[in-house]
């Protein structure tokens, strides 16, 4: 049990980071406005504006009922007000949907329970079925077996294991999953007689070899199914990413393209350049220019002084985002390419390659 002190300082604590959470929530309200309960996250903006509220009648009732008489009504009630600090924890399924890895494994893990249900299912039936064999030998021998001192100690601690159906099972369980080593109810139920030992050891083999292997190997294949899934569904997201934003570029082009013919004009291009829809979409879309005249050279493919939807598009693509690493490379062997061209016609006072 902490003492004092220390439920101050975690007490203190859980004040400060609810008036963060607090003021999160009043920020978020504040910017978002009707997008807040009306959104696409409008259900999880409501879960955690609910948290914050129940937390500070939580607060409210500690303070209220701090220093006076308890009575089971307000005990009652205190157990129902630790419920949000429970629920804080779902919390981390929202955060889980930024980190692929995190989401990745939590998907594995909620797609895993159908599963898990009939793994249950089957090693219940398992150990049910030798736990009646195991009770029924054990009451037949208690019956039977002649009284005295020695006896009396033993058959105590053996009806204590195995004395019915449920403490059999559990005592099976024990065995099972390491929680008793299994060699101790052999001996226990040696007694008894060899059939209880071989029913134990038939146990322990059937379950340890071949129920344990054959749940994992289930639990694998269903892991390996739906990482191949998640594969299928970051590639479908990726392509209608892709998608978006070619419609995105096509309502762009029909910002510049005045005289809507399907081409944009040199003239055309400096002029929606100017203007600032045209840049607030440019920005939008990670494209960044310094000079139109380059940029509408670079979109130009074909070089006849006018780009079609083609070129606008699959131009627009190459310029969004920022530049990487391969870009630079493929550059410096285009132009290495280029200096070699220029030596081979001009000679050696091109450059250094």
């Amino acid at each position: 049990v902490a003492d004092e002190p220390s439920c101050d300082i975690f007490e203190h604590l859980e004040h400060v980071f609810l008036a963060i959470f607090t003021c999160e929530q009043v920020i978020r309200c504040v910017a978002l406005q009707r997008a807040f309960f009306m959104g696409r996250e409008k259900f999880w903006n409501l879960f955690e504006l609910a948290i914050v509220l129940l937390c500070w009648v939580d607060i409210a009732f500690r303070q209220i009922t701090a220093g006076g008489p308890t009575y089971p009504t307000s005990a009652s009630l205190a157990k129902i007000m630790n419920l949000p600090r429970f629920a804080r924890v779902l919390r981390l399924w929202r955060v889980a949907q930024f980190m692929s890895s995190l989401q990745t494994m939590v998907a594995l893990i909620s797609n895993s329970v159908p599963s898990l249900i009939s793994v249950f299912v089957v090693i219940f039936s398992i150990v049910f079925l030798f736990s009646l064999i195991l009770t029924q030998g054990v009451t037949d021998f208690v019956r039977t077996a002649p009284a005295s001192p020695h006896a009396a100690s033993m058959d105590s601690e053996m009806i204590e294991c195995f004395g019915s159906l449920f403490s059999t099972m559990y005592s099976l369980c024990q065995a099972m999953m390491g929680g008793r080593n299994w060699a101790e109810f052999v001996k226990m139920l040696s007694p008894v007689g060899w059939e209880t030992a071989v029913t134990i050891t038939a146990f322990i083999f059937f379950t340890t070899f071949s129920v344990v292997n054959i749940v994992m190997g289930v639990f694998v294949d269903s892991a390996i199914h739906m990482s191949n899934s998640y594969r299928l569904a970051v590639l479908e997201q990726k392509g209608r990413h892709r998608e978006q934003t070619a419609c995105q570029l096509l309502k762009l082009m029909l910002h510049m393209d005045s005289d809507q013919d399907g081409s944009i004009t040199a003239q055309e291009f400096m002029a929606a350049m100017e203007r600032q829809d045209v840049q607030a979409l440019l920005a939008a879309l990670e494209i960044t220019t310094v000079d139109a005249s380059i940029f509408f050279r670079a979109l130009d493919a074909n070089g006849d002084g006018l780009v079609d939807l083609f070129e606008f598009v699959d131009g627009m693509t190459h310029f969004k985002g920022d530049a990487k690493s391969s870009d630079i490379q493929m550059l410096l062997v285009y132009v290495r390419n280029l200096v070699d061209l220029c030596r081979i016609h001009f000679g050696d006072s091109a450059g250094p390659p």
